[in-house]
């Protein structure tokens, strides 16, 4: 049996993790406490399959979804909102001029934005799409490895999964 005795320097270290794990909870608690008190006000411009996911989600966090998409509401609404989250996953031609006004309606107004590229490899339409969205300049892309980097390339990915 090993004597364990003669052994601070691991003692400092998990203590000192632990004060790091502490320290990383207090200020995730304080970054949710105020998204709490604020209630942000979020335009989703999202997918059919993760609309009323999105909205439960940002509601948790104590935020206040609005999943508005009709490009006749936008330059009356998206100046109102905190930020703005665009979500490409279920990408139609009749939506893609509602995201590009909202963007650009946000990107007036001085208000973030998220861009998040669902599937941006997977075809031809989808990825110019979504390149024509990231030039506008995201506050934030929200992806997965597959998805970043077939915006880096600029290319479509054949062998491209599609999620939600």
């Amino acid at each position: 049996m090993e004597d364990k005795t003669n052994d601070p320097p691991k003692l400092e270290q998990e203590n000192q993790e632990e004060e790091e794990e502490g320290t990383w909870a207090r200020q995730a608690w304080a970054y949710l406490s105020t998204v709490r008190k604020q209630s942000p006000l979020i335009q989703c411009i999202t997918n059919f399959v993760s609309m009323d996911l999105v909205a439960n989600v940002l509601l948790a966090a104590g935020a206040s979804p609005a999943m508005i998409h009709s490009i006749e509401e936008i330059p009356d609404f998206t100046p109102k909102a905190d930020a703005l989250y665009i979500n490409v996953g279920t990408l139609t031609p009749d939506w893609l001029p509602a995201m590009k006004i909202a963007v650009q309606v946000a990107n007036e107004n001085k208000k973030p934005w998220v861009l998040d590229p669902v599937a941006a490899g997977a075809s031809g339409f989808r990825l110019k799409a979504c390149l024509e969205l990231l030039r506008t300049k995201p506050t934030v892309v929200r992806g997965n490895a597959s998805e970043i980097m077939a915006l880096f390339k600029g290319t479509e990915d054949s062998n491209s999964k599609v999620n939600s």
